[in-house]
């Protein structure tokens, strides 16, 4: 533009004279009709970019719905994963080449502006060390899918757990986990030395239940057996039938009968509770009880006596 040129040409021992040629250059209609051209330019650039990005945006979603319904479909919580990244990949890249194309457009010199940059980031780069470690780390664990959204993962830094809970969000500097109390942890990815994630495989719980060694101990077995062949699937997270382990112990006039409960990733602490209590409803209309602690009063007695 001719405006932007008289400004770096302009003398500065004569400031009078250059607001004057200012001002007649703004009498000139043609400096307004190209200033009304490059403003129509921008705003087609900007709505552009704005229906560029809503356009990609619905591609990656259109491509990942495709990508479930076909044999290769993957997890649910790494598609998810995956459509974040892509789109806030795909909106800054959209929206960089936009500001580029408005500078442009206005005679800015973007290259100056990018050297510049270039050696400030240089600068910058030395004492941002931790952030490009972040931003490597994140994608890696994005790329080798160690954990997904969703997912309950433990996270350790050198051997010390620094949280535990739902992954709220992955990105490449930083992720976000949310632990049982609500407490949210905010942890950039370059401290993550070791993830340990609860929710690839199904989950396994033990079921012990306590019972008088004067009871028959198999009839209590074949008991809890049949139930469980009857109404294990009313337990909808669990994956296959409960399996009956056996006397785990014998203590105090008690024997342990243990059993294994296999359910859906993170399911298996409500269903541990709420099969006990079945269990134990079942096994009393059976006529089977579970055992109450009791003290044998005589050797108290005895002892006393003796002393």
């Amino acid at each position: 533009m001719r405006f932007l040129t008289l400004l770096n040409t302009a003398d500065s021992e004569d400031p009078i004279g250059f607001v004057r040629e200012i001002i007649e250059n703004f009498k000139d209609p043609e400096i307004w009709a190209t200033i009304g051209k490059n403003i129509l330019f921008a705003l087609i650039f900007i709505i552009a970019g704005y229906i560029l990005t809503k356009v990609m945006n619905r591609l990656i979603d259109n491509f990942f719905k495709y990508k479930s319904k076909s044999r290769l479909k993957g997890s649910d919580k790494r598609n998810q994963t995956l459509i974040n990244v892509l789109q806030n990949g795909a909106t800054i890249f959209i929206w960089f080449f936009v500001i580029v194309g408005v500078l442009e457009l206005f005679s800015i010199p973007v290259a100056t502006l990018l050297a510049g940059a270039g050696v400030v980031g240089l600068a910058i780069g030395f004492g941002a060390q931790s952030l490009v470690k972040d931003m490597i780390t994140g994608f890696f664990i994005i790329l080798e899918n160690q954990f997904d959204k969703g997912d309950f993962v433990r996270v350790n830094t050198s051997g010390t757990t620094v949280a535990e809970g739902e992954v709220l969000s992955l990105g490449l500097r930083s992720s976000r986990i949310q632990g049982y109390e609500g407490e949210l942890y905010m942890i950039p990815n370059g401290t993550i030395n070791e993830v340990i994630n609860f929710s690839r495989y199904n989950s396994i719980s033990y079921l012990d239940m306590n019972f008088s060694i004067q009871e028959d101990l198999d009839k209590v077995e074949e008991t809890m057996n049949k139930y469980f062949e009857s109404h294990w699937r009313e337990e909808e997270v669990l994956v296959e039938q409960p399996a009956i382990l056996g006397v785990q112990d014998i203590q105090q006039g008690e024997a342990t009968i243990r059993v294994m409960l296999t359910t859906q990733p993170m399911e298996h602490f409500g269903a541990t509770r709420r099969m006990r209590r079945r269990l134990k409803q079942y096994l009393e209309s059976q006529g089977v009880f579970v055992s109450v602690p009791t003290m044998d009063i005589n050797d108290f007695d005895q002892n006393d006596a003796g002393e």
